[in-house]
């Protein structure tokens, strides 16, 4: 199954034992009780991925301010795009993890990042150690593949991810005031997907209701709802 990913990933040359040993610790998460994690690798893996996405995001969007390259890149390394990354090349289902883990919900999308995080430096060391960095070659092109596109649909629609943030700009510029979110718990069962429920007021106006399995994820959703109703009104009837 190692080499199917090896082969998913265009690294089909990393057959050695060593290279294997290496991305087995990478998916092995502590909860597996194996004596070994992936943990150092995932601190490797972070200083890899921050690496490639600061080069990608200078080479191709030389215009951008430092502050907007920071943003972008917190992005593109952020634990939702690096799931994103670990379904693409199906890395779920060869992690090992504990049986709590693995029926916990909101585990599955912060172990599946953080493996995903820690099969880069895996790589980045693999490549490293068969005789050169592998990064330009190898690493770069796959990631580039994905993040391309993700920072133009970013740059395209900059609320997008940041609900909150463009809801809280536009109703002080209109307003003069800050959103009001009323959240409470619902669902009792811990990692229910709809365990909050949120309300978003401006100015004392209802915009948007949401849910999620967190309370930031909840308000995070009726701001969306909130910015969707504010820029895309029903059209009037004829």
């Amino acid at each position: 199954m190692l080499q199917a990913l090896l082969q998913r990933l265009g690294l089909e040359s990393l057959r050695d034992d060593p290279a294997l040993a290496l991305v087995e610790e990478a998916l092995t998460h502590r909860s597996a009780g194996l004596g070994l994690d992936n943990e150092r690798l995932e601190f490797h893996g972070d200083a890899v991925l921050r690496l490639l996405a600061a080069s990608l995001l200078r080479h191709h969007w030389p215009d951008l301010s430092v502050g907007e390259l920071s943003r972008l890149r917190n992005q593109l390394v952020s634990d939702r795009e690096l799931a994103r990354l670990g379904q693409a090349i199906d890395l779920q289902p060869l992690i090992h993890m504990g049986a709590q883990a693995r029926r916990d919900p909101t585990a599955t999308t912060p172990i599946l990042a953080r493996s995903c995080e820690a099969l880069l430096g895996a790589l980045h060391e693999a490549l490293r150690l068969a005789g050169g960095d592998g990064l330009r070659e190898l690493l770069y092109p796959w990631l580039k593949s994905h993040w391309v596109p993700l920072v133009q649909e970013l740059l395209s629609h900059p609320e997008r991810h940041h609900w909150k943030t463009a809801l809280q700009e536009w109703s002080q510029a209109a307003h003069s005031c800050l959103p009001t979110y009323v959240t409470e718990e619902v669902e009792p069962v811990h990692g229910h997907p709809q365990r909050f429920a949120a309300r978003v007021f401006v100015a004392n106006e209802l915009l948007g209701h949401g849910r999620g399995s967190s309370r930031r994820q909840a308000e995070q959703d009726a701001a969306a709802q909130a910015w969707a109703a504010l820029h895309n009104p029903p059209a009037s009837p004829d």
